[in-house]
Parts: structure tokens; C-alpha cells; sequence
């Protein structure tokens, strides 16, 4: 068996790395949507804590994205090495 990688493969690798890619901009952007919104529970002030969480979950979520574009960029180059 060998190490080399199919093109078959990578393509299937980018179609994950595209599906992953997809769910967290949703929830990027789901979030953003409900940022700063109160609860149906709040009696009508958003704490701090709770505000700088939302965003440092956004944050954190946009940061692991960044990663997986360039995931994304390294497959395509290798399935564009391959002919």
C-alpha cells in the first residue's frame, strides 16, 4: 500500500473540509444574529459576561474557519498537482 494520496481522496477531503466550512459560518452567523438580544428569561439587561462569551465564542469559531480556508487552499493545491 502506499502513502500517496488520490485525487479521489482529496477531493472527498475538500468535500468535508467544505461541509465543515458551511455548519460554522451558519453558526457565525447565527450568532451574530442573536448578539446582544435578550432571553426569553432576561428581565430586560444583557450582563457583560454573558456579551463578551458571545463574542469570544464568535471569535473563537472565525478563528478555527481561518484555519480550515487554508486546510482548503493546501488541498486544492495538492489536487492540482496531481493533474
Amino acid at each position: 500500500m502506499t502513502d500517496e494520496t488520490t485525487a479521489e481522496q482529496l477531493r472527498q477531503e475538500l468535500k468535508d473540509v467544505d461541509a465543515e466550512l458551511a455548519e460554522l459560518r451558519r453558526l457565525v452567523g447565527d450568532a451574530q444574529a442573536r448578539r446582544g438580544r435578550d432571553s426569553d428569561t432576561s428581565e430586560g439587561f444583557i450582563e457583560p459576561e454573558e456579551i463578551a462569551t458571545e463574542l469570544t465564542g464568535i471569535n473563537e469559531t472565525e478563528a478555527v474557519i481561518d484555519v480550515l480556508e487554508q486546510r482548503r487552499e493546501r488541498i486544492e493545491a495538492r489536487l492540482n498537482a496531481l493533474g
